[in-house]
Parts: C-alpha cells; sequence; structure tokens
C-alpha cells in the first residue's frame, strides 16, 4: 500500500505520485483529503499548504486549508518544495486523484477534515461510494458516514485518545460503526492485536514503514497490508527478493 502515492520519489498527494504509484502496481493507495471554504475536496495531508506547496510567500504563513477557495488553492505549486518535483505541480481535487488510480488500485482516501456529509454527498454523485475505502482518526464521522451511507467501506485509524491499542472495546466499536478494517501505527500494533482483529473478522493494515526489517516483521505478524512512503522498494524486497 503506498502513502501518499510514491512519495518517497514524488511530492506526497499529487499526481505525480499517484499515477507513479498506479504505475508500480501497487494494489491500494493511501492519501489525505481536506475540505476546502467552497465545498471542494482536495489532497493535502497538514492543515494549511505551507510544507509542501509555495502557500507561505502567497497566502501568508499558517493560512488554514479550510478557509482557502479553490480557484485560490488551486494556483499554488505543489512541487517545487521536494527534490524530484516540478514547480507545475498543483493541488490536485479528490476527483482528480481518483481518475488517476480507479480501476487500477483501490483508492484509500484518508478523512482529515470536512464533514460526512460533503464525502458522502461527493462519492455517491460522481459514483465512487462502492470504489473507495474511506478512513479516519475521528471515529464519530465514520459512524455518520455509515448511517448516511453504509454502501461505502470505512476503516478506523488508531491509536486515538480513546484507544491507544485495538482492544476488545475497540474493535467493538468499530465493528458497530461497520468498518471493515482497522489501520493502525505498525509500532503499536502486535501479534495478539492483529490476530484479535482477524478474529473479528477485519483486516489489519499498519503505517508507515519504510525498512525491509519492518516490512518482513509484518508480513510474520500476518497484517494484511502495509502503508510505505517506497512502494518499489517493498515490492522488491517482498516480493521480487532483490
Amino acid at each position: 500500500m503506498s502513502h501518499r502515492g510514491d512519495s518517497c520519489h514524488h511530492p506526497e498527494n499529487t499526481l505525480a505520485s499517484f499515477q507513479a504509484a498506479t504505475d508500480l502496481g501497487v494494489a491500494i493507495q493511501e492519501f489525505d483529503v481536506r475540505e476546502l471554504s467552497c465545498g471542494e475536496l482536495v489532497c493535502i495531508h497538514d492543515a494549511s499548504f505551507d510544507r509542501t506547496s509555495n502557500a507561505n510567500d502567497l497566502l501568508g504563513p499558517g493560512t488554514p486549508v479550510a478557509r482557502v477557495p479553490w480557484a485560490t488553492a488551486s494556483k499554488l505549486d505543489a512541487g517545487s518544495w521536494h527534490p524530484r518535483g516540478q514547480a507545475s505541480e498543483r493541488i490536485p481535487t479528490l476527483a482528480q486523484a481518483l481518475e488517476v488510480m480507479l480501476p487500477a488500485c483501490v483508492p484509500l482516501i484518508e478523512h482529515k477534515a470536512g464533514s460526512a456529509s460533503r464525502y458522502v454527498e461527493f462519492l455517491r454523485t460522481n459514483q465512487r461510494a462502492d470504489q473507495v475505502i474511506l478512513q479516519s482518526f475521528d471515529w464519530q464521522f465514520l459512524k455518520d458516514v455509515h448511517n448516511l451511507a453504509p454502501e461505502i467501506a470505512i476503516g478506523a485509524l488508531g491509536p486515538n485518545h480513546l484507544f491507544p491499542a485495538p482492544s476488545d472495546d475497540a474493535i467493538a466499536l468499530v465493528q458497530a460503526f461497520g468498518a471493515k478494517l482497522v489501520h493502525w501505527r505498525a509500532r503499536d500494533l502486535t501479534s495478539n492485536d492483529v490476530d484479535r482483529i482477524h478474529a473479528a473478522g477485519l483486516l489489519a493494515c499498519t503505517y508507515t514503514t519504510d525498512d525491509e526489517q519492518g516490512w518482513l516483521s509484518g508480513r510474520k505478524m500476518g497484517v494484511d497490508a502495509m502503508c510505505t512512503n517506497d512502494p518499489q522498494s517493498m515490492i522488491n524486497a517482498l516480493w521480487l527478493g532483490t
């Protein structure tokens, strides 16, 4: 599973990064989405555009993503900050990202900000509700999505302020709001946790692992999918034997 596309070699959460991961043949692409002031859903991790664009110069430091309209966000240079990026790279919309990924892989959309109703509206309007997985650290958001659109597959991210580990209580809760997978920080997940997740009929996924020892350890534990910034190296280590 790629993390923000092939983000080791391209600017994260950009079409270049997503296309590179698609070309590598990854099965799942994880990436981040936030809602702009105009309601547009765009691919960005942080609460501001500063780290991964030239927004600091154009908008002033710390301008929140949630206050920026698409007409402004669409003009930002989202590539020059990365050693291999291009100044022509832009912040992509969720719609643009899905066009690059589908049907080659499963888009794993991480909700960073925005209402459940907006995500549901977008996915239904664009006929993508049954083609993606929607995940979040905000389990109330996931519950709201499930109540609005039970056809959307959802994943529960952790740890969070309620559950430092995927305990029996945590698993029972995510099952109650319809989650199909549990996506946990790799260093906090044990073999017993993986067994408990599987026993509940859920998939066990981890983030973010970028070294061979970690990949081999995850496979030995029975993890179903591991998130990585370097999908080519993980493919080489686990499946090509190089």
